[in-house]
Protein backbone atom coordinates (compact mmCIF):
# COMPACT_ATOMS: atom_id res chain seq x y z
CA UNK A 1 0.00 0.00 0.00
CA UNK A 2 0.63 3.46 -0.78
CA UNK A 3 -0.25 6.95 0.31
CA UNK A 4 -0.89 8.74 -2.82
CA UNK A 5 -1.35 12.06 -1.20
CA UNK A 6 -2.81 13.66 2.01
CA UNK A 7 -4.10 17.05 2.97
CA UNK A 8 -5.34 18.66 5.62
CA UNK A 9 -7.51 22.33 6.24
CA UNK A 10 -6.98 23.97 9.23
CA UNK A 11 -9.54 27.14 9.97
CA UNK A 12 -8.94 30.27 10.27
CA UNK A 13 -8.52 31.56 14.10
CA UNK A 14 -5.27 31.20 15.35
CA UNK A 15 -5.85 31.20 19.44
CA UNK A 16 -3.14 31.97 21.48
CA UNK A 17 -2.30 30.17 25.17
CA UNK A 18 -3.15 33.52 26.48
CA UNK A 19 -6.46 33.76 25.35
CA UNK A 20 -7.24 30.23 26.25
CA UNK A 21 -5.77 31.67 29.41
CA UNK A 22 -8.58 34.38 29.31
CA UNK A 23 -11.41 31.89 28.54
CA UNK A 24 -10.42 29.90 31.55
CA UNK A 25 -10.62 33.11 33.43
CA UNK A 26 -13.91 34.07 32.04
CA UNK A 27 -15.50 30.47 33.05
CA UNK A 28 -14.02 29.73 36.40
CA UNK A 29 -15.60 32.47 38.64
CA UNK A 30 -16.89 29.39 41.07
CA UNK A 31 -12.98 28.39 41.30
CA UNK A 32 -11.80 27.98 45.35
CA UNK A 33 -8.69 29.80 45.96
CA UNK A 34 -5.79 31.83 44.24
CA UNK A 35 -7.25 31.96 40.94
CA UNK A 36 -4.42 33.95 39.60
CA UNK A 37 -1.74 31.39 40.75
CA UNK A 38 -3.86 28.93 38.80
CA UNK A 39 -3.38 30.39 35.63
CA UNK A 40 0.09 30.95 35.95
CA UNK A 41 0.58 27.80 36.86
CA UNK A 42 -1.65 26.16 33.68
CA UNK A 43 0.51 28.87 31.70
CA UNK A 44 3.76 27.09 32.69
CA UNK A 45 2.78 24.08 32.17
CA UNK A 46 1.35 24.74 28.20
CA UNK A 47 4.25 26.59 27.62
CA UNK A 48 6.58 23.61 28.80
CA UNK A 49 4.65 21.49 26.79
CA UNK A 50 6.02 23.73 23.97
CA UNK A 51 2.27 24.70 22.73
CA UNK A 52 2.34 28.19 20.94
CA UNK A 53 -0.93 28.22 19.13
CA UNK A 54 -4.26 26.23 17.99
CA UNK A 55 -6.91 26.36 15.06
CA UNK A 56 -10.19 27.36 16.07
CA UNK A 57 -13.31 28.00 13.60
CA UNK A 58 -14.75 31.41 12.89
CA UNK A 59 -18.11 31.82 13.18
CA UNK A 60 -19.62 30.33 10.54
CA UNK A 61 -16.98 27.75 9.41
CA UNK A 62 -17.86 24.30 9.02
CA UNK A 63 -16.14 21.63 9.41
CA UNK A 64 -17.86 19.89 6.03
CA UNK A 65 -15.95 22.57 4.13
CA UNK A 66 -12.87 22.13 5.57
CA UNK A 67 -13.27 18.16 4.73
CA UNK A 68 -14.09 19.38 1.52
CA UNK A 69 -11.32 21.37 0.46
CA UNK A 70 -8.92 18.54 2.28
CA UNK A 71 -10.86 15.49 -0.13
CA UNK A 72 -10.00 17.84 -3.59
CA UNK A 73 -6.32 18.62 -2.50
CA UNK A 74 -5.67 14.82 -1.89
CA UNK A 75 -7.28 14.06 -5.24
CA UNK A 76 -6.14 16.85 -7.55
CA UNK A 77 -3.62 15.25 -9.93
CA UNK A 78 -4.30 11.87 -8.63
CA UNK A 79 -6.57 10.92 -11.91
CA UNK A 80 -9.42 10.04 -9.33
CA UNK A 81 -12.58 11.81 -9.52
CA UNK A 82 -15.12 11.62 -6.22
CA UNK A 83 -16.80 9.45 -8.65
CA UNK A 84 -14.09 7.19 -8.83
CA UNK A 85 -13.09 6.06 -4.54
CA UNK A 86 -14.16 2.96 -4.08
CA UNK A 87 -14.14 2.86 -0.07
CA UNK A 88 -14.02 5.61 2.34
CA UNK A 89 -13.54 5.69 5.61
CA UNK A 90 -14.07 8.63 8.26
CA UNK A 91 -12.02 7.99 11.25
CA UNK A 92 -11.96 10.39 14.63
CA UNK A 93 -13.63 11.59 17.81
CA UNK A 94 -15.23 14.43 15.50
CA UNK A 95 -18.60 13.92 13.84
CA UNK A 96 -21.96 14.61 13.86
CA UNK A 97 -23.77 11.25 13.53
CA UNK A 98 -24.11 8.21 15.91
CA UNK A 99 -26.15 6.84 12.81
CA UNK A 100 -25.63 6.35 9.97
CA UNK A 101 -21.82 6.25 10.19
CA UNK A 102 -20.02 9.91 9.08
CA UNK A 103 -18.86 8.28 6.18
CA UNK A 104 -22.36 7.87 5.02
CA UNK A 105 -23.27 11.40 5.41
CA UNK A 106 -19.45 12.80 4.21
CA UNK A 107 -19.95 10.38 0.82
CA UNK A 108 -23.23 11.94 0.20
CA UNK A 109 -22.40 15.41 0.74
CA UNK A 110 -19.08 14.79 -1.32
CA UNK A 111 -20.27 12.91 -4.11
CA UNK A 112 -18.57 9.75 -3.53
CA UNK A 113 -21.83 7.97 -4.18
CA UNK A 114 -20.15 4.55 -5.54
CA UNK A 115 -17.77 4.30 -1.94
CA UNK A 116 -18.17 1.55 0.32
CA UNK A 117 -18.32 3.29 3.52
CA UNK A 118 -17.72 2.73 7.48
CA UNK A 119 -16.29 4.63 10.50
CA UNK A 120 -13.68 3.67 12.61
CA UNK A 121 -13.60 5.77 16.52
CA UNK A 122 -10.22 4.39 18.60
CA UNK A 123 -9.83 8.23 19.98
CA UNK A 124 -6.18 9.83 18.53
CA UNK A 125 -5.26 5.90 16.68
CA UNK A 126 -8.11 6.50 14.37
CA UNK A 127 -6.23 7.50 11.68
CA UNK A 128 -3.40 4.47 12.01
CA UNK A 129 -6.15 2.01 13.14
CA UNK A 130 -7.62 3.01 9.57
CA UNK A 131 -4.65 2.38 7.41
CA UNK A 132 -4.12 -0.98 9.04
CA UNK A 133 -7.81 -1.95 7.86
CA UNK A 134 -7.40 -0.37 4.41
CA UNK A 135 -3.72 -2.65 3.83
CA UNK A 136 -5.80 -5.58 4.63
CA UNK A 137 -8.68 -5.11 2.37
CA UNK A 138 -6.53 -3.97 -0.57
CA UNK A 139 -4.12 -7.51 -0.51
CA UNK A 140 -7.43 -9.75 -0.15
CA UNK A 141 -8.60 -7.48 -3.33
CA UNK A 142 -11.74 -6.47 -2.09
CA UNK A 143 -10.85 -2.50 -3.23
CA UNK A 144 -9.06 -0.65 -5.77
CA UNK A 145 -8.78 2.75 -3.96
CA UNK A 146 -9.80 3.96 -0.60
CA UNK A 147 -9.83 7.88 0.63
CA UNK A 148 -9.71 7.66 5.05
CA UNK A 149 -11.04 11.55 6.27
CA UNK A 150 -11.55 12.95 9.79
CA UNK A 151 -12.89 16.19 10.52
CA UNK A 152 -11.54 16.60 14.50
CA UNK A 153 -13.50 19.55 14.84
CA UNK A 154 -14.08 19.17 18.97
CA UNK A 155 -14.96 22.63 20.04
CA UNK A 156 -18.33 22.84 19.28
CA UNK A 157 -20.35 24.17 22.47
CA UNK A 158 -21.66 21.06 24.80
CA UNK A 159 -19.15 18.74 22.88
CA UNK A 160 -16.15 17.18 24.90
CA UNK A 161 -17.04 19.46 27.54
CA UNK A 162 -16.42 23.11 25.68
CA UNK A 163 -16.88 25.46 27.53
CA UNK A 164 -17.54 23.34 30.80
CA UNK A 165 -13.93 22.51 30.97
CA UNK A 166 -12.73 26.04 30.81
CA UNK A 167 -14.89 26.47 34.25
CA UNK A 168 -12.32 24.90 36.96
CA UNK A 169 -13.38 24.60 40.59
CA UNK A 170 -10.04 24.18 42.38
CA UNK A 171 -7.03 23.08 41.25
CA UNK A 172 -6.70 19.47 41.74
CA UNK A 173 -9.10 19.27 38.14
CA UNK A 174 -6.27 20.24 36.64
CA UNK A 175 -5.20 16.28 36.71
CA UNK A 176 -7.87 16.04 34.02
CA UNK A 177 -8.25 19.48 32.58
CA UNK A 178 -5.13 20.68 31.18
CA UNK A 179 -5.34 18.27 27.91
CA UNK A 180 -8.20 20.05 27.02
CA UNK A 181 -6.56 23.60 26.35
CA UNK A 182 -4.06 22.00 24.26
CA UNK A 183 -7.13 20.84 21.55
CA UNK A 184 -6.77 22.59 17.97
CA UNK A 185 -9.02 21.81 14.75
CA UNK A 186 -8.21 19.94 11.48
CA UNK A 187 -9.55 18.09 8.73
CA UNK A 188 -7.41 15.77 6.78
CA UNK A 189 -8.17 13.43 3.70
CA UNK A 190 -5.52 10.55 2.89
CA UNK A 191 -5.65 9.10 -0.73
CA UNK A 192 -4.54 5.26 -0.54
CA UNK A 193 -4.08 2.43 -3.47
CA UNK A 194 -2.65 -0.86 -3.17
CA UNK A 195 0.65 -0.58 -5.33
CA UNK A 196 3.38 -2.13 -3.43
CA UNK A 197 1.77 -4.54 -1.35
CA UNK A 198 4.93 -4.84 1.46
CA UNK A 199 5.92 -1.33 1.78
CA UNK A 200 3.46 -1.03 4.76
CA UNK A 201 3.99 -1.72 7.93
CA UNK A 202 2.09 -1.25 11.68
CA UNK A 203 3.07 -2.64 15.00
CA UNK A 204 0.72 -1.74 17.09
CA UNK A 205 0.05 -2.52 20.83
CA UNK A 206 -3.17 -2.44 23.06
CA UNK A 207 -2.88 -1.77 27.24
CA UNK A 208 -6.26 -1.63 27.84
CA UNK A 209 -5.92 -1.97 31.48
CA UNK A 210 -5.26 2.05 30.63
CA UNK A 211 -8.85 2.88 29.41
CA UNK A 212 -9.52 5.52 31.71
CA UNK A 213 -6.51 7.47 31.57
CA UNK A 214 -8.67 9.49 28.77
CA UNK A 215 -11.85 9.32 28.15
CA UNK A 216 -15.05 11.02 26.56
CA UNK A 217 -18.10 9.22 28.33
CA UNK A 218 -21.34 9.53 27.08
CA UNK A 219 -24.69 9.54 28.39
CA UNK A 220 -25.61 6.20 30.05
CA UNK A 221 -22.30 5.03 30.54
CA UNK A 222 -22.92 3.56 33.68
CA UNK A 223 -24.62 0.50 31.91
CA UNK A 224 -21.68 -0.16 29.72
CA UNK A 225 -18.90 0.35 31.97
CA UNK A 226 -17.56 0.00 35.62
CA UNK A 227 -18.05 3.30 36.53
CA UNK A 228 -14.38 5.24 37.75
CA UNK A 229 -13.15 7.61 39.76
CA UNK A 230 -11.92 9.13 36.52
CA UNK A 231 -15.55 9.31 34.95
CA UNK A 232 -16.30 10.22 38.48
CA UNK A 233 -14.25 13.34 38.22
CA UNK A 234 -15.82 15.32 35.55
CA UNK A 235 -19.02 13.69 34.53
CA UNK A 236 -20.30 12.71 31.34
CA UNK A 237 -19.86 14.52 28.06
CA UNK A 238 -16.52 15.96 29.35
CA UNK A 239 -12.95 15.23 27.90
CA UNK A 240 -11.16 13.63 31.09
CA UNK A 241 -7.31 13.21 30.44
CA UNK A 242 -4.73 12.94 32.68
CA UNK A 243 -2.06 14.03 30.98
CA UNK A 244 0.95 13.41 32.57
CA UNK A 245 0.21 9.34 33.14
CA UNK A 246 -0.54 9.21 29.37
CA UNK A 247 3.03 10.86 28.58
CA UNK A 248 4.35 8.47 30.89
CA UNK A 249 2.50 5.18 29.46
CA UNK A 250 3.73 7.02 25.72
CA UNK A 251 7.43 6.81 27.57
CA UNK A 252 7.53 3.20 28.63
CA UNK A 253 5.81 1.21 26.17
CA UNK A 254 7.20 3.34 23.02
CA UNK A 255 10.72 1.74 23.00
CA UNK A 256 10.01 -1.72 22.96
CA UNK A 257 7.98 -1.32 19.83
CA UNK A 258 10.90 0.92 18.53
CA UNK A 259 13.82 -1.80 18.92
CA UNK A 260 11.43 -4.53 16.99
CA UNK A 261 11.70 -1.81 14.00
CA UNK A 262 15.31 -2.69 14.29
CA UNK A 263 17.40 -0.43 12.62
CA UNK A 264 14.66 0.97 10.20
CA UNK A 265 13.91 4.22 13.10
CA UNK A 266 18.05 5.07 12.09
CA UNK A 267 17.13 4.34 7.88
CA UNK A 268 13.77 6.56 8.68
CA UNK A 269 14.53 10.42 7.12
CA UNK A 270 11.17 11.70 8.67
CA UNK A 271 9.58 11.08 11.58
CA UNK A 272 6.05 11.87 12.45
CA UNK A 273 3.91 12.15 15.63
CA UNK A 274 0.81 12.61 17.67
CA UNK A 275 0.65 16.31 18.31
CA UNK A 276 1.01 16.06 22.01
CA UNK A 277 4.06 17.71 24.47
CA UNK A 278 6.71 18.48 21.64
CA UNK A 279 9.34 17.99 24.74
CA UNK A 280 7.96 14.27 25.25
CA UNK A 281 8.23 13.62 21.90
CA UNK A 282 11.66 15.32 21.56
CA UNK A 283 12.85 13.66 24.55
CA UNK A 284 11.94 9.83 23.23
CA UNK A 285 14.03 11.01 19.58
CA UNK A 286 17.23 11.65 21.85
CA UNK A 287 16.96 8.38 23.64
CA UNK A 288 16.69 6.29 20.08
CA UNK A 289 18.61 9.07 17.95
CA UNK A 290 15.74 10.34 16.08
CA UNK A 291 14.85 13.84 17.70
CA UNK A 292 16.49 15.21 14.67
CA UNK A 293 14.18 14.05 12.17
CA UNK A 294 10.74 14.77 14.06
CA UNK A 295 8.63 17.25 12.37
CA UNK A 296 6.47 18.62 14.68
CA UNK A 297 3.49 20.22 14.50
CA UNK A 298 1.95 20.36 18.02
CA UNK A 299 3.15 24.37 18.85
CA UNK A 300 1.67 25.77 15.68
CA UNK A 301 -1.92 23.22 15.77
CA UNK A 302 -2.20 22.05 19.56
CA UNK A 303 -3.56 18.48 19.44
CA UNK A 304 -5.61 17.76 16.42
CA UNK A 305 -6.64 14.10 17.43
CA UNK A 306 -6.69 11.36 14.84
CA UNK A 307 -5.96 14.43 12.33
CA UNK A 308 -2.41 14.44 13.67
CA UNK A 309 -0.40 12.25 11.72
CA UNK A 310 -2.31 13.07 8.49
CA UNK A 311 -1.79 16.88 9.42
CA UNK A 312 2.02 16.89 10.05
CA UNK A 313 2.60 14.92 6.31
CA UNK A 314 0.72 17.56 4.48
CA UNK A 315 2.25 20.56 6.44
CA UNK A 316 5.40 18.83 5.56
CA UNK A 317 4.47 18.18 1.84
CA UNK A 318 3.94 21.28 1.90
CA UNK A 319 6.90 22.86 2.91
CA UNK A 320 9.07 20.42 1.09
CA UNK A 321 10.44 18.64 4.09
CA UNK A 322 8.24 15.37 3.00
CA UNK A 323 8.78 14.20 -0.45
CA UNK A 324 8.30 10.70 -2.50
CA UNK A 325 10.67 8.14 -1.91
CA UNK A 326 11.29 9.11 1.32
CA UNK A 327 11.22 6.45 4.19
CA UNK A 328 8.72 7.47 6.91
CA UNK A 329 8.45 6.21 10.28
CA UNK A 330 5.00 7.31 12.50
CA UNK A 331 4.57 6.84 16.09
CA UNK A 332 1.13 7.08 17.84
CA UNK A 333 0.19 6.99 21.25
CA UNK A 334 -3.43 7.07 21.99
CA UNK A 335 -6.59 6.50 24.48
CA UNK A 336 -6.99 3.14 25.16
CA UNK A 337 -4.53 3.17 25.98
CA UNK A 338 -2.69 2.02 22.65
CA UNK A 339 0.65 2.01 20.46
CA UNK A 340 1.76 2.17 17.32
CA UNK A 341 4.93 2.24 15.15
CA UNK A 342 4.09 2.64 11.33
CA UNK A 343 6.88 2.75 8.47
CA UNK A 344 6.71 3.09 4.84
CA UNK A 345 8.15 4.60 2.03
CA UNK A 346 6.67 7.86 0.81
Amino acid sequence: MIIEQVAASFPKRRVSTPEVLDLVRHYSTDFEGDLDKMLRIVQTLLDRSGLVHRNWREPGERPIDHLSSAVDEALAGSGFAASDIELLVYVGIGGGFREPGNSYMVAKSLGLLRAQCFDIVDACMSWTRALMVVDSLFKAGVVRNALVVNAEFNLFEKTSGFPRNYAVRNLEEMNYLLPSYTIGEAATATLLLPQRPENFSIALHSRPELADLCMIPTDGHEGYYQVSEAIAALGEGRFTARGTELHDRMAEEMPALIANAGDYPAQADIVFTHSSSTPAWTSLGKRHGFADKISHIYPETGNVVSASIPAAMAQARKAGKLVKGQKVMALMGSAGMSFALSRFQF
